[in-house]
């Protein structure tokens, strides 16, 4: 009998240590919530903090975007995002404001407004864009922005005023 109770107590305990290490797993990959770590990019973006930024960004993140200086290739890791997201506070009018936001898994989709001194030169007060963001972790690993929402009357007019203004990246 001795050796039966030693047995079932070995295999409770071994089953709760196996229990133990998947909880203990389960915290370790646990997803950020998705949209707190946007508003907190959106947030050090607005402040000027691209320090703050970009310790949001995983260390091989990868940004491809219609404008700036991820628009000819992607940029891929910290240092090239770095250049971009200096590039985007140095135009103190930029704001950018989410709209919707939309949550499936790891990925974050989000409709926000933009509005910028260079937008106003379209003679428009601002745009529409559509943003993809990829989660891993609490970090962003992918950013695919800024797609134009081409049925709102202001964007599809400041395309227009875009295509006929080109500028120089």
């Amino acid at each position: 009998m001795q050796l039966r109770g030693g047995a079932m107590l070995k295999s409770f305990v071994l089953r709760s240590f196996a229990a133990l290490i998947l909880v203990a797993a389960a915290g370790a990959v646990a997803q950020a919530d998705p949209v707190a770590v946007q508003q907190q990019l959106l947030d050090a973006l607005a402040r000027g903090d691209v320090a703050g930024a970009l310790a949001l960004f995983s260390e091989d993140a990868v940004i491809d975007t219609e404008s700036g200086l991820c628009a000819m290739a992607p940029c891929v890791g910290k240092a090239a995002i770095q250049k971009d997201l200096e590039r985007y506070v140095a135009d103190k009018s930029r704001r950018s404001t989410p709209l919707n936001t939309y949550v499936s898994g790891n990925v974050l989709v989000t409709r926000f407004e933009a509005r910028s001194a260079t937008i106003q030169k379209a003679g428009v007060d601002r745009i529409i864009l559509w943003g993809i963001r990829e989660m891993r972790g609490d970090k962003i690993a992918s950013v695919r922005c800024c797609m134009p929402e081409r049925t709102d009357s202001q964007t599809a007019r400041f395309l227009e005023w875009e295509y006929a203004h080109p500028s120089t990246k």
